[in-house]
């Protein structure tokens, strides 16, 4: 497998900009996530990297191998390209058996017999598939229609694997079997995955790193799931990844004050530039406890439990805040019950200016 560079790519249709200059490496046998709300792009970029799409400036290399570059105008063919993808939908041939339809890209490149079946019967092997072989689409179940495709995709020796929402269509349970599957078989052949989706926890759980996309189309952070939690490149990647919950802090007197609806005095610590006020404090749903010391009280409007936490939704003045609460810190603080007024604290707080338009609860 090899690694993936983006250098400086910018794709247009007509008079809209889906992607201006922009740039990414993906390191080689590391599955990337590619992360983004919808029309952010994502699916542009993976249509120029497939050379479905030919963009106005950049170059696209895997590994040592230039398959585009605007200035030398090199555009290698789609077909040519050594690029595996599995889509969303499957796309499995249902009139084919599943050895026929792995079969398919090796038979379209005439490749000989005994060749194809051996290849085959190693992509299937690496899937666990190998006693479907016989079997037609009909006779699986979506997860299996899914290993299908992975090994149809796997079966050309391609030099990186695309996932376009490849579990999107299965249900929560397949889902997080499939998971599992595809980083097993990345391990197994130490591929180089780039997976495409919106769904943020599916990323969290399968990619080695993420590449976080802004609604304009630009790359607003690339790292670690650790690094993109934790260290946050700005208010959109925190409020994009996981939940959270934003609070204008505005100066009240010689102090500072949350703003919901009616001030209440904020004595926490704050940033120099957000000392006069005009920032919105962030803080993530698991990073508020109840702190019966605390002089910020809240109304418990509802709890529910999710088997490994509970799940509560607050009344701070007349502003809802969401708190999550961990088994360990009910057994040792104690759970809240539902029109109870309670003392809350803040932990690991961030600060972002307010922005424009934005109306205060």
């Amino acid at each position: 497998m090899a690694n993936v560079k983006f250098d400086h790519i910018t794709v247009r249709y007509g008079s809209h900009t889906v992607l201006q200059d922009f740039s990414l490496d993906v390191e080689s046998g590391k599955i990337v996530c590619l992360v983004g709300p919808s029309g952010c792009g994502k699916t542009t970029l993976v249509r120029a990297l497939l050379g479905l799409n030919k963009p106005e400036t950049g170059v696209i290399t895997v590994g040592e191998r230039c398959l585009f570059d605007a200035k030398k105008h090199v555009n290698v063919p789609a077909e040519k390209r050594n690029i595996g993808i599995v889509f969303q939908d499957y796309a499995v041939w249902p009139h084919m058996t599943v050895l026929e339809n792995v079969s398919y890209p090796l038979k379209k490149q005439r490749r000989p017999k005994e060749e194809i079946r051996e290849r085959v019967m190693h992509a299937l092997e690496q899937v666990h598939m190998t006693e479907y072989a016989r079997h037609l689409p009909n006779q699986l179940s979506g997860g299996q229609q899914q290993r299908v495709a992975i090994a149809r995709a796997l079966v050309v020796d391609s030099d990186v694997l695309v996932m376009d929402e490849p579990i999107t269509n299965l249900d929560a349970k397949l889902r997080e079997e499939m998971l599992l599957e595809i980083r097993m078989i990345q391990k197994r052949l130490n591929a180089t995955i780039l997976y495409i989706t919106h769904d943020q926890q599916s990323a969290l759980q399968l990619c080695d790193k993420m590449a976080i996309m802004q609604q304009d189309g630009t790359l607003c952070q690339y790292g670690t799931d650790e690094e993109i939690i934790l260290h946050p490149a700005n208010r959109f990647t925190f409020e994009f990844i996981g939940v959270s919950n934003f609070i204008p802090l505005r100066q009240a007197g010689s102090g500072l004050a949350l703003d919901c609806g009616e001030l209440i005095p904020y004595t926490g610590e704050v940033p120099p530039q957000a000392e006069n006020g005009g920032f919105d404090l962030g803080v993530r749903p698991n990073d508020i406890v109840f702190d019966p010391a605390s002089p910020l009280k809240a109304r418990v409007d509802s709890r529910v439990f999710l088997g490994s936490e509970y799940n509560y939704f607050l009344s701070l003045g007349q502003k809802q805040i969401r708190v999550q609460q961990s088994m360990l810190d009910a057994r040792t603080r104690g759970v809240a019950k539902e029109g109870e007024t309670v003392g809350i604290s803040f932990l690991n707080t961030r600060f972002y200016p307010t922005q424009k338009g934005e109306q205060t609860p």
